[in-house]
């Protein structure tokens, strides 16, 4: 195998991976595309909007719900997302956290 087969070769697998990656990361909620240009506040509150949405649904309000799916349209659309500020997370974060309290305590009575 000469060295242009291996570039070759490494190229693929690099392709491969990175749609691998790419592919795992949608399923979970996370934008790709936007990463290098999104505030990390922002991608945690997508993947937890998207969490949220999925997972425990039952748990949710219906003022909560239209939130978090009001802000995963706009972290959908890139014009709007490069307008979002860090503190357009809060509203998400503390759903987030209202949820997850709710299910530490049925964790607690079950056990």
């Amino acid at each position: 195998m000469n060295k242009n087969e291996q570039q070759h070769q490494i190229q693929r697998k690099q392709q491969r991976d990175t749609q691998l990656a790419d592919d795992w990361l949608k399923s979970n909620g996370w934008n790709t595309a936007a990463f290098a240009t999104t505030h990390v506040r922002l991608l945690q509150a997508q993947q937890q909007a998207h969490t949220l949405l999925t997972q425990h649904s039952n748990l949710l309000t219906e003022q909560q719900r239209k939130t978090l799916q009001e802000f995963q349209h706009k972290m959908q659309a890139k014009h709007i997302r490069s307008k979002l500020k860090p503190t357009a997370a809060n509203a998400v974060l503390n759903i987030s956290s209202k949820i997850n309290r709710q299910l530490f305590k049925q964790y607690r009575q079950q056990a």
